[in-house]
C-alpha cells in the first residue's frame, strides 16, 4: 500500500539548510504516552537495549493527570508533565521542549514569502518558544538561524515499539549516504507477531511513508511516520514542530514531512526497522483507519492538496482472501473518516488566508 498515494514535492529556493552529521552516540529520543504505560515500558526497554542507546529520553505524559506508575522511577528518563490529553502532536512538541503555541498560518506564510523572495521574518520566535533556536540581528529582520543544543538530532517513536538493535547506527549510515541535504531520516515500520492484522500491516507497508524516486533513481520518503523518525532539531524548531490542529494520531507526521521537504530531503534507512504491535481486533483496525481518513482530510485542506479520499486498491498477496477482506475494511473505514471530517462551510467559498 505504500505506493498508492503521493505527496507533491516542494523545496524552497530561498531558505537553505544543511544538516550536521548524525552521531549515533548523541541522539535524544521523545516518546509520547497516553493511557499506555505498558507500551511505554516496552519502548523504553527497547531503546535502552540499542547498541547505541539514546543519550537522553524524554517522555511526554499526555494523560489527563500527572500520576505515573512506580516502575517509571527506575528509568533514567525526563518526564514532561502538563495538563494532558492534548493529542500526539502537542505531546511531541512538549517532549521536544517547545513552549507555547505557534501560529501555523504564520509559518506557512513565511515559507510562501521566502519562495517569492520576501525577507524571512518569523516573529513567532519572539516569545522564546524554543530556547535553543537562535537568530542574529532580529531588529534588522534575521536571515540566519542557528541551533544551540547538545543534540542535533531527535528521534521520535511511539509506545509499544521494538527497535532494531543497530537502529541509530543505521541512521548514521543513511545520513552519510544521503549527504547534508538531509533534514530527516525514517525507516520501515512492521507489525509485531504472527497475527492476521499485524501480518497485514507488515505486508502492505501501512505505516511506511509514500516513496518517490530521487535524481539518482533511489526511492526516498515523501514524509515521516512518527513511530520511527529521526529529525534534525533546527528545522523542526524553525517550522514550529508538529501542528496541534492534528489532535489525533493521523496526519500530523505527514504534515510535518511536507514542511520539512521545503528545507531538504527525507532519507530512507531500509535497515532501521521498528516493530509495532497492533491489537488483533477488527474494531481497533477499523477505528485506526477511520482516524487515518480524518487525518487525510485535514492534511488535504491545510496544504491545498488534491482529494485524498481513499480509493480501492489491490493489496499485495492478491490471492489471500483475508488480506483482500482487510483491505476492503480499511478502505471503507478511511472513506468514512474522510467524509465525517468534511464541513459544508468549507464548500462554495473562496477564503484568503492571512499570514501577517
Amino acid at each position: 500500500m505504500t505506493a498508492v498515494y503521493s505527496i507533491p514535492k516542494s523545496i524552497s529556493e530561498r531558505i537553505s539548510f544543511r544538516s550536521k552529521p548524525v552521531n549515533a552516540n548523541n541522539i535524544r529520543a521523545v516518546v509520547p504516552t497516553y493511557r499506555d504505560w505498558d507500551g511505554l515500558r516496552v519502548t523504553l526497554d527497547s531503546l535502552l537495549s540499542l547498541q547505541t542507546p539514546p543519550k537522553r529520553i524524554s517522555v511526554a505524559n499526555d494523560n489527563a493527570d500527572d500520576s505515573v506508575p512506580d516502575w517509571l522511577r527506575e528509568y533514567q528518563v525526563e518526564l514532561v508533565n502538563y495538563p494532558g490529553n492534548c493529542g500526539p502532536a502537542t505531546a511531541r512538541n512538549k517532549g521536544f521542549g517547545l513552549r507555547g503555541d505557534v501560529p501555523f498560518e504564520k509559518v506557512l506564510g513565511i515559507l510562501a514569502d521566502a519562495a517569492r523572495g520576501v525577507r524571512v521574518d518569523p516573529d513567532y520566535i519572539r516569545n522564546g518558544y524554543c530556547p535553543e533556536l537562535k537568530y542574529a540581528d532580529y531588529d534588522s529582520r534575521p536571515d540566519q538561524f542557528t541551533w544551540e543544543s547538545e543534540f542535533d538530532w531527535i528521534y521520535f517513536t511511539d509506545c509499544g515499539c521494538r527497535h532494531d538493535p543497530r537502529l541509530f547506527l543505521k541512521f548514521e549510515e543513511a545520513w552519510r549516504e544521503s549527504g547534508d541535504c538531509c533534514v530527516a531520516i525514517c525507516g520501515p515500520i512492521t507489525g509485531e507477531g504472527s497475527g492476521l492484522i499485524n501480518d497485514y500491516m507488515t505486508e502492505q507497508g501501512i505505516l511506511n511513508p509514500p516513496l518517490e524516486r530521487n535524481l539518482h533513481g533511489v526511492y526516498i520518503p515523501q514524509a515521516i511516520v512518527t513511530a520511527n523518525a529521526l529529525v534534525a532539531g533546527l528545522p523542526f524548531a524553525f517550522l514550529g514542530g508538529f501542528d496541534p490542529v492534528f489532535q489525533e494520531a493521523a496526519g500530523e507526521d505527514l504534515d510535518l514531512g511536507i514542511r520539512l521537504r521545503e528545507l531538504g530531503m527525507i532519507a530512507w534507512a531500509s535497515g532501521a526497522s521498528t516493530a509495532h504491535r497492533f491489537d488483533e481486533s477488527e474494531d481497533d483496525f477499523c477505528r485506526r483507519f477511520r482516524r487515518y481518513g480524518r487525518g487525510n482530510r485535514k492534511l488535504e485542506l491545510k496544504h491545498r492538496l488534491p482529494c485524498m479520499r481513499a480509493r480501492p486498491f489491490n493489496p499485495d498477496r492478491k490471492d489471500d482472501a483475508e488480506h483482500q477482506r482487510l483491505a476492503q475494511l480499511a478502505l471503507e473505514a478511511m472513506q468514512a473518516g474522510y467524509d465525517e471530517a468534511i464541513s459544508d462551510v468549507d464548500r462554495g467559498v473562496i477564503r484568503i488566508k492571512q499570514t501577517q
